[in-house]
């Protein structure tokens, strides 16, 4: 698939948007590790199910899932989100 000058912008615009609402989402969660208290390396992190399981399934559906579900989530830096997976798999 061969991507033209529209179709790169309309890609440019959908990654400025999606960053710029997830920028939006980590400051409404705190902007901070809700664990540790880092500001390096957000991510969000299931503490229960959803619809929307899996790293990834699309950065629009995952935020849309987020908004959607606000408590099935935390804010967690890489190393605390990998201890949270740890803890919760035993």
């Amino acid at each position: 698939m061969r991507l033209t000058k529209e179709g790169a912008g309309t890609m440019n615009y959908v990654n400025k948007w999606i960053r710029t609402a997830f920028d939006n989402l980590r400051k409404e969660f705190g902007d901070k590790c809700s664990f540790c208290g880092s500001t390096a390396k957000l991510e969000f992190a299931h503490l229960e199910p959803t619809e929307l399981v899996g790293r990834g399934r699309g950065r629009k559906e995952r935020y849309y899932d987020i908004k959607k579900n606000p408590d099935s989530y935390v804010l967690l830096c890489v190393g605390c989100h990998k201890t949270l997976d740890t803890v919760l798999k035993e």
